[in-house]
């Protein structure tokens, strides 16, 4: 029978632009290329994870206007379920983003209705035949009710933890946290977190994933470490939903049986080749695409 993965969090609608050089202050750049797609942390993995094969369904809200209606069709169109998706009066998130060619990145991001569904919709959520729960932490309170019907139903559960979820400091995502599957952390989350494996044991946590940008991923899982580092890459065009890309394959691949190592591995292969591409979603590789880029480098230890 084949698995189903939940995704809870926020949808955007995305601008991505890439321009000779960023503008000085009133002055105009034009953009040589530019891409309009659906975004956000929840949706971006979504469409990593179904385009693994997986069947994959989302669980959000967008604003009720004409960027909400873009961003859920095509989403529709990569994979991703998105009869869970429902429109509310409000504005949907917009995601600017502009690369220059020396790689410096500026990301504008306005906050709207599609940052997180209300509690409402998550305390009746029907978990019956999920066999995995994703969410992002950006309203912990509400992601805690989430996180306590994955628990009683003993469905396994992933949180993206991003900076901007520590607004309120780590105690208040204890609920969210407690018992998770893997979290998976950047950079900056790891340098508010502090100790890796102190954090998971405090929150026991079964396993945490450290994204490293350039230099691969870490995966800790007790006491053990498994570092994955990433293959020799292409220039790199863009870099945005890298770590949603990284965290929509791993739960693909351990959902199809692979030891969490191996689904590291799979996962650090998508999100380098994703970085070769303009936007995010746009840039995730299907299962037989991965596959073939793991068949070209060796086998991390």
């Amino acid at each position: 029978m084949a698995s189903t993965a939940l995704f809870c969090g926020d949808i955007a609608f995305d601008v991505a632009l890439r321009v000779p050089r960023h503008p000085v202050p009133d002055e105009k750049t034009h953009a040589y290329e530019h891409l309009l797609s659906a975004g956000g942390v929840a949706a971006n993995s979504a469409v990593a994870c179904a385009r693994q094969g997986v069947r994959t369904s989302l669980l959000a809200v967008v604003g009720d206007d004409v960027l909400g209606t873009y961003a859920v069709d095509l989403l529709a169109k990569r994979g991703v379920d998105v009869t869970g998706v429902t429109a509310i009066p409000g504005a949907t998130a917009v995601s600017v983003c502009t690369l220059a060619e020396d790689g410096e990145k500026h990301l504008v991001y306005t906050s709207s209705v599609s940052q997180y569904p209300p509690v409402e919709r998550l305390r009746d959520v029907d978990l019956r035949g999920v066999d995995w729960v994703h969410t992002s932490c950006l309203h912990p309170e509400t992601a805690a009710v989430l996180a306590e019907r994955a628990r009683a139903t003993g469905t396994p559960l992933s949180i993206d933890l991003e900076p901007a979820a520590l607004g309120e400091g780590l105690p208040a995502l204890a609920a969210a946290l407690h018992g998770a599957e893997v979290v998976f952390l950047n950079e900056q989350t790891v340098a508010r977190v502090g100790d890796v494996r102190a954090f998971a044991a405090r929150h026991d946590l079964k396993a945490v994933v450290c994204t490293r940008g350039e230099r691969g991923a870490v995966l800790t899982a007790g006491a053990r470490e498994t570092v994955v580092v990433p293959p020799p890459a292409g220039r790199m065009v863009d870099t945005t939903g890298a770590g949603d890309c990284l965290a929509g394959v791993y739960i693909a691949r351990v959902l199809s049986g692979r030891d969490p190592r191996e689904a590291l591995r799979a996962a650090v292969v998508s999100a380098t080749h994703a970085c070769g591409h303009l936007g995010a979603q746009g840039g995730y590789p299907d299962r037989e695409t991965t596959d073939a880029l793991l068949g070209a480098v060796p086998s991390s230890p």
